[in-house]
């Protein structure tokens, strides 16, 4: 009695072998590299936060010094903190909305209103002791700039740490599964999807 030929066997004719480092049943990550968690937004948001505080406050202390601005001899300190807090209006308010949209500009436009609102605290400080013939102001010259600089700070800190920057940079870049832009082209090794045409890497 005669059998049928047994079909021939295969090496891996399960299915493909798994690539190293990667455990069996884990479907393999795009283009081979796993994807990044998201990182926490939390810096970056309370940041835009502080700036928004301090562009309504940045508009209500510029009216105020420049309504007192020319009436004595600390008028000039008023003027220059009018133009100040304008300053720190426009830096602070476009720098805010900028960070909701996750864009790296307005980290920097927010940090320049921060650093913007401490100098300006710092010269008035100055400028009054030299008007008012009082060296330093005492100890008050040093703690008034720490109190009216202190939101200014915590938001340069903020804005600065490194979570803030990942955050920002993580939310320009195509994740895992994204299509990218028409004609953008495939990395070399990835086949090319919908939307990329076929390139020449050699």
């Amino acid at each position: 009695m005669t059998y049928p030929p047994a079909p021939e066997q295969y090496p891996n004719s399960g299915g493909f072998s798994q690539p190293p480092g990667q455990y069996p049943g884990m479907p393999p990550s795009p283009g081979g590299v796993d994807p990044q968690p998201k990182p926490s937004g939390g810096t970056a948001l309370t940041a835009a936060a502080f700036a928004i505080a301090g562009t309504v406050f940045g508009i209500i202390f510029a009216i105020g010094n420049f309504d007192s601005a020319g009436y004595d001899e600390l008028g000039g300190i008023a003027l220059m903190q009018g133009i100040a807090y304008l300053i720190e209006v426009v830096t602070l308010g476009l720098g805010a909305t900028l960070l909701f949209m996750r864009k790296a500009l307005g980290r920097w436009l927010a940090l320049t209103g921060s650093v913007v609102h401490v100098v300006q605290w710092i010269i008035a400080v100055l400028s009054v002791a030299s008007a008012l013939s009082i060296p330093g102001l005492g100890l008050g010259g040093p703690i008034a700039v720490l109190v009216m600089s202190a939101p200014a700070i915590a938001t340069a800190v903020l804005l600065m740490v490194p979570l803030t920057g990942r955050w920002l940079a993580w939310g320009n870049q195509p994740q895992p599964g994204q299509q990218p832009a028409y004609g953008t082209p495939p990395m070399p090794g990835q086949q090319p999807g919908y939307g990329q045409q076929p390139q020449n890497w050699s």
